[in-house]
Formats: C-alpha cells, structure tokens, sequence
C-alpha cells in the first residue's frame, strides 16, 4: 500500500467478481478446504500404527545388528552401499549399541500412544520422523510395504485432524457429555489430504499396472503360475500351490483391469450424472476400496509379502468417507432389525460410564442405552420388569420382546458390538457363564460405592 491515510487499497471501488470467477473460487475452495469427515484418517492412524509396531516388534532381535555400529554395516561405509543425497537419519549420530536399543524402544512406546490416540499430533509427528530415521539407516531390508508406510506416515504428519477414534477425544468428549448429556459434534477435516493420498493410490496401481505391461507373462497369464512356484515367497508347499494355478490367467488379467480402473477416480465427480440412476447409486470408489482389500489380503493368504497388506490397508483406510461407514453399517445390518434397549441405573456412576461408552461402541446402531431410574422411560421400555429386578442386575430388552439380564445380558450384547464381537464366541465356552455370572454379581452388588461423579470399586 502507497500513500498517506485515505489512500491504498480499501479506498480502491469494489467491482464485483463475475459470476463464472465466484464459481471458479468456489470449486477451488471445496476442492482443497472442502470439509470430510476426520474418522477415516483417525482410524488410518491407529492401523498404520499397530502395522509399524507390529513389525518393528517382529524384528525386535535384529535391531543391533542393523542398525548400530557393530552391527552388518558400519556408517562410515554406508555410503558405498546407499545414497548420499537427501539421506538424513539420527542413527548417523546415534551408534553405540545401547543407545540405538534406546531410540528404539522410545519408538515402541510413541507408537503405542500414536495407537491409542494420546496426544496424536504430537506422537504421529515423531513416530513417523523415526520411521524415517530407522528406513534411511539401513536400507537393505526394507520392501515395497516399508516405501508405502513411509509416504502413508507423511499424508498424517500432514493431516489436520487425527484425534478421532483416540484416547484424546474420547476424554473430550467424557467432559462435554458430563456437562450437556450430549455428544460433541463428529469431527471435520479439509479434504485436501485426502485428495494426496487418493492420488498415491492412483500412482501406485497405475504405474504399477504399467510396469506389467512391459513384459509379456502378465499379458499371456503365467504370472501367477510362475510367483505360486517361487519357494521364497509362497507359504504351502508344491502339492498345495499346484492346485490353485488354475487360477493364473484370471487373476493376471483382472489384476491388470483393477490396477487400470484408478484411473476412474481423476473424473470429476459431476461427469457420472450422465450415468444411470442404478450405477450412480453405487460409488466406484467403495468399490475399489473393497476390491483392493480382497486383492491385497488374498495374496497375503498366499504368498509372503511382508508389511506391504498392511500398509495399503492402512491407507485405504484414510480413503473412507462418513457414508461410507453408513452404506458398511447397512450391509451387517440387512438382516438386522429392531433395536436392543439396554436398561441401566442412571444414579450409578458405573453404569453412567457405561451408558456414555455404549453409544459410542455402538458402531451398528443397534442399541439404546435407557435409564430406568426415568419412570415415564421405564414404563415405555420395560414395563414387564419392576424397579427393584433392574436395580439388581442390568437388563436388556431384545427386538422380540424377550429380556436378557446380568452376564447373560452381557454376552448377548458383545455379539452386536464390533469390538467385542471375537470376543462373543469365548464367552459361551464351558465354565464361562458360572465365573462370568460370579463376577458381575459381585460387581452389581457393590454399586452402592459409586456416586455421581467416580466410582471407587
């Protein structure tokens, strides 16, 4: 700005934008700032992070050896095996054998509260620079999953917002529902990292489709036939993967059709409105997310390919969208109908806990926490059952009129919770329900220790 006061650019005449220029801004702003849903990316961090743990664990007794100084190969000839340019890691600092055991057990430990989702930003922001550390000090044994990972693990050091499904959130949102009664709204992300890892996706199937075009085994289909007969990756022997080559020319030619079919995803979305009522009811996207998990995980079933499933599963999880996790809910739930109403005691702070988690655990909607302290609730929902039986044991009533209570309420609800729903088969083994129906009897009769606010059992 030039000039003295009065002059400069708020005293310039305002010319309002053309109408093609607003929407041009417009589309710019909803294609970068434009607000998702945060779950995906919540639940992104927590796979990426238990993929990580789980193979830095696995390799827990190499550590020493590959990346400390007395290990397979010193520093000071790393630059003969490694590229120099662009490479930094801490380990170039960090070399005494201790001290690499130490580095790497604070990677465990910010891992597991990247997991968990305690402090987020703060434990993905180091969990990845680790990584990184960890990849560019020995490069030797890494694969294709470990490259995924790493640019997986910059998209969330990027990321917005990564409190959701985390430790964090769920304390604000303990907070907020003690004061209101009510959950706080879903959290929101701008789409633009969505969009680099959408476009991550598209250059990992796509030039890797191409890839497969130089040659000539994926186009006559003897791929497959030939990977089913290499001893260092296949996971059953001969007799087992000879009756499964079969399979070879179909699964190379739709393994080429798949990995081409990202291409798709660079159509703007308002182009399919050309398309039939019946397809545009169905998003390709969903489609491609289904389709890449079945094709990673049916090669992991047989053949051994490291960390690389993992990886990309942790990244087609960041792909998901808030209807996604609708259109998921109501394909386990087609069968379903009806509502369970879990009756609990409002005036208990155990229970109040438990009707609090409930909804949020409640992944398939399929229940409805009820306070039957709440006369007018209790005679609407429970009218067969009198105050002094619910106060002496959790009841539930199922869409059939039928009411379960105690343990056995119990187990009939871990089957409708997903994580709980492994779980649900254990607890019908024999001698189970006695120790189960035991200890809840003992947790209900010492309710009268919990008040309002904390619960001293």
């Amino acid at each position: 700005v030039v000039g003295g006061p009065g002059e400069g650019f708020n005293n310039l005449p305002l010319t309002p934008y053309p109408d093609f220029m607003k929407k041009l801004f417009r589309h710019l702003h909803d294609f970068f700032f434009a607000e998702i849903s945060a779950a995906g990316f919540g639940l992104m961090r927590i796979v990426w992070a238990g993929s990580v743990l789980a193979f830095l664990l696995g390799s827990a007794g190499d550590t020493v050896r590959y990346y400390s100084e007395v290990g397979i190969l010193p520093e000071d000839v790393s630059h003969l095996v490694f590229r120099t340019e662009y490479r930094f890691t801490l380990l170039n600092y960090i070399t005494d054998p201790s001290a690499v055991i130490l580095l790497w057990s604070i990677f465990i430990f910010c891992l597991t509260l990247m997991m968990l989702g305690i402090w987020p930003r703060v434990m993905t922001t180091l969990s990845v620079l680790l990584l990184f550390s960890f990849h560019e000090r020995n490069l030797q044994p890494l694969g294709g999953g470990d490259t995924v990972l790493r640019n997986f693990g910059f998209v969330l050091l990027v990321c917005p917002q990564l409190k959701a499904f985390s430790l964090t959130r769920l304390e604000q949102q303990w907070t907020h529902w003690k004061k209101t009664g009510s959950y706080l709204p879903p959290l929101k992300t701008a789409i633009w990292p969505y969009r680099i890892l959408l476009w991550q996706f598209i250059i990992i199937y796509v030039t890797s489709g191409w890839d497969k075009l130089q040659g000539t085994m994926w186009l006559d289909g003897t791929v497959v036939e030939a990977v089913f007969h290499h001893t260092h990756f296949v996971r059953f022997p001969k007799v087992v993967m000879d009756t499964f080559v079969w399979m070879s020319p179909f699964a190379s030619f739709y393994t080429l059709i798949f990995e081409f079919t990202w291409l798709l995803m660079l159509i703007p979305k308002g182009l399919w409105s050309v398309l039939p009522n019946w397809w545009k009811c169905h998003s390709l996207r969903r489609w491609l997310i289904f389709g890449a998990l079945l094709f990673h995980w049916g090669i992991f079933v047989f053949m051994d390919v490291g960390s690389f499933p993992f990886a990309m599963t942790a990244g087609l999880c960041g792909l998901l969208m808030a209807e996604d996790f609708g259109v998921y809910r109501k394909f386990f739930n087609w069968r379903w109908k009806g509502t369970i109403v879990v009756l609990n005691d409002g005036a208990c702070g155990l229970c109040r806990r438990a009707m609090f988690a409930l909804p949020l655990l409640d992944g398939l909607r399929r229940c409805l926490s009820v306070d039957f302290r709440d006369t007018a609730l209790r005679k609407k929902y429970a009218p067969d059952v009198t105050e002094q039986s619910l106060d002496r044991a959790m009841h539930i009533r199922l869409p059939d009129g039928s009411y379960k209570k105690g343990f056995y309420a119990f187990r009939t609800l871990a089957w409708h919770i997903p994580l709980t729903f492994l779980i649900a088969p254990l607890l019908y083994l024999p001698g189970v329900a006695p120790v189960g129906n035991m200890v809840y009897e003992k947790v209900a009769a010492s309710r009268d220790r919990c008040s309002h606010g904390q619960c001293k059992l």
